[in-house]
């Protein structure tokens, strides 16, 4: 009697793309082929997040694991925050004991996210933190600008 396995449906907020993306790396990370393990790069990945609107400020939460602190930069340009990060460790080919590594499943990764808010954001007053591989932004709204009219002499 043949055995069934259960049919894994896509979890939310997969997309196609990233599920294709997993069954390639999974094929070239496992594989025994040396030219698989040839072909493992870093890819960039795009960071999965939240975003809340607390009334005066957004919050933005970005789920970075794997990734250091000191290799985490974020830019804001007036409603647009970008997210960069990479770990670099994994790209090296002796461990911290000076051994060969001869094969690794911990490759280098790297995440890169833009994205527009519905209303610019100042820097003043703006937090970032980094606790347990989530990167949490604090950003103020900018206050709206009022327009005025000039008196013709």
């Amino acid at each position: 009697m043949h055995q069934l396995s259960r049919f894994q449906t896509a979890r939310r907020g997969d997309s196609i793309n990233s599920l294709v993306d997993e069954i390639f790396a999974d094929f070239f990370h496992r594989s025994n082929v040396p030219v698989a393990r040839h072909l493992n790069t870093t890819a960039v990945s795009r960071a999965r997040m939240d975003v809340l609107d607390k009334g005066g400020n957004f919050e933005v939460k970005v789920d970075l694991p794997g990734i250091r602190k000191e290799d985490i930069q974020v830019g804001i340009e007036g409603a647009r925050v970008s997210i960069n990060a990479e770990s670099k460790d994994a790209s090296e080919t002796k461990d911290a004991n000076g051994d060969k590594m001869l094969y690794s499943e911990r490759y280098s990764t790297r995440y890169a996210r833009s994205f527009d808010l519905p209303a610019e954001v100042t820097e003043e007053g703006a937090d970032a933190r980094f606790e347990d591989g989530v990167l949490t932004l604090s950003l103020p709204k900018r206050a709206p600008t009022v327009s005025k009219r000039l008196a013709i002499k």
